[in-house]
């Protein structure tokens, strides 16, 4: 049940849907939610994005809010495989910021008003 935020210092244009598809599907493959469970917010800030002093051209922030519990190795290939999507958007493999924001299922109202915890996700948060 991950929210993502991904922030630009670009217009994506043309590309918007392209690259939440294919960042959706990184989501499904290595934390392994359900294909129906997006949620992803993309904020183009071509005026408004202050970029680290060392880095130039185009660069992107991301935030992923998601359940506690997955392992160190899942989170390390959901940050090598989004920065090989980025690099198809001509983005350099350093000019990007990944943030992982881990909730307690209790701390996460879904389906009508429930705690997470009370809820059958579907699928599990242990990978």
């Amino acid at each position: 049940m991950p929210v993502s935020r991904i922030t630009t210092n670009f217009i994506l244009g043309e590309d918007k849907q392209k690259l939440v598809d294919g960042f959706h599907q990184i989501m499904c493959d290595t934390l392994k939610i359900k294909d129906y469970d997006r949620l992803t917010v993309i904020d183009e800030k071509p005026d408004d994005f202050f970029q680290p002093l060392n880095t130039e051209g185009k660069y992107v922030f991301i935030e992923i809010q998601f359940f506690a519990g997955r392992s160190i190795e899942t989170k390390r290939k959901l940050y090598q495989r989004i920065v090989k999507l980025l690099i198809v958007y001509d983005i350099p493999v350093d000019n990007n910021r990944i943030v992982l924001h881990e909730i307690a299922k209790e701390n996460w109202g879904i389906r009508g008003g429930q705690a997470a915890c009370d809820v059958d996700l579907g699928y599990s948060v242990q990978v």
